[in-house]
């Protein structure tokens, strides 16, 4: 009787307690997803969510009929938790759709303020076939997947912001969590499909390698002008707002004619290159993967006219006139002190014949002048 009263005891301790402080400790492992805790909400697109017995999310949109404009679907969990020992939170995604996936991740913490990926920072994501992990940044607040994509994403928490607040990015902390979710925005007359599992939060240690590099971007043109003549050069560089520097490694993802880079990022421009674009991949650390895409543009040059209305243009080598090759004699070093001793010697000698000259001269008029006054001297006198 005493141990029924005391197991009595113990759980309605327990119930008191679990009312109290509805916090849950995240742990290590895949979050528990079930159709109760799953929301979703639209301004306009149709949604439907569903959850498996894995405890993977299927998410599928539409905005099919729909007036011209922007629709957003939002797919959440609320679910009380402790994020405040986390660092980063990873989930593997499935891109079904025939299209673009654009999407992005929303915490909303205790405090009802909700967090999200800044487009200044970089989150990871790691393609399942090839298991290189790229560093992404969401381009107006949306990370963008290929289609058929098959892979993982990583958010380190370094990433976040205050939804519509850049000035927070990188300074908040999560704390206790009352839920997350996906975002995605799409047009009108849009279809999306894709499914996402295997969630986990990751500890501050072993999200640190991930937090480090969410600052990290390259630096270079984003426009280069192809030559007409000669080259055209720029260069590329990363840079962090980390004090550690990164070993960083270029290279053209995919070749391109007339293109070349160097590994410490010196991008050259031949005139025999045709592209439109060419895309750089920086290679951070050995492992990690910055990439960019470079406009190639035409030279402007050629369209410029002269005040006569002539097309301005720059000949080919070949149709310039051939005066003097490095190979001629007149260019050779010894050839040109020659030349110019010669012209020395010229120009000594001129002075000296026209100072003989004037010495002649001045020597000529005293002798007519002592001549004058001897005639006068033997003049008679006149009265």
């Amino acid at each position: 009787m005493i141990k029924k009263w005391k197991k009595l005891t113990l759980v309605a301790s327990l119930a008191v307690l679990w009312n109290v402080y509805p916090i849950q400790a995240v742990q290590a492992e895949q979050l528990k997803v079930n159709g109760n805790t799953l929301h979703e909400w639209n301004n306009g697109a149709k949604v439907d969510a569903s959850v498996d017995n894995k405890g993977s999310i299927q998410i599928k949109t539409s905005t099919q009929g729909l007036k011209k404009g922007n629709y957003s679907a939002y797919v959440y969990e609320l679910q009380n938790r402790d994020w405040s020992g986390y660092g980063a939170l990873t989930f593997s995604i499935r891109n079904e759709s025939d299209q673009k996936l654009p999407l992005n991740i929303v915490l909303t913490r205790s405090d009802k303020l909700s967090l999200t990926v800044s487009d200044d920072r970089n989150v990871i994501i790691v393609e399942k076939l090839t298991g290189q992990a790229e560093l992404v940044r969401p381009v107006s607040g949306l990370i963008e997947l290929e289609p058929g994509f098959v892979g993982q994403i990583r958010i380190p928490f370094s990433s976040l912001m205050v939804q519509n607040k850049a000035n927070t990015t990188g300074q908040v902390s999560l704390g206790k969590v009352i839920g997350w979710g996906i975002t995605t925005t799409t047009p009108e007359n849009a279809k999306l499909s894709f499914r996402i599992g295997n969630i986990k939060p990751l500890s501050r240690k072993q999200a640190v390698a991930e937090n480090g590099l969410t600052t990290l971007q390259m630096t270079g043109d984003e426009r280069v002008v192809k030559p007409v003549t000669g080259e055209s050069t720029v260069q590329y560089g990363v840079q962090s707002a980390s004090e550690e520097t990164p070993d960083v490694k270029f290279q053209l993802d995919t070749p391109v004619q007339g293109v070349s880079i160097t590994p410490d990022g010196l991008l050259t421009l031949h005139t025999d290159v045709d592209a439109e674009r060419a895309t750089i991949r920086a290679l951070v650390n050995g492992k990690w993967r910055l990439t960019t895409t470079v406009i190639l543009d035409h030279s402007s040059a050629m369209n410029v006219q002269e005040k006569e209305e002539t097309p301005r243009s720059i000949p080919d080598p070949s149709e310039v006139t051939k005066v003097l090759s490095p190979a001629d004699p007149l260019m050779k070093t010894s050839v040109g002190w020659f030349i110019w001793l010669l012209l020395t010697a010229a120009g000594i000698h001129g002075l000296i014949l026209y100072w003989l000259w004037k010495r002649q001269r001045k020597a000529s008029g005293a002798i007519k002048r002592r001549s004058r006054e001897d005639r006068q001297a033997r003049r008679p006198f006149r009265m």
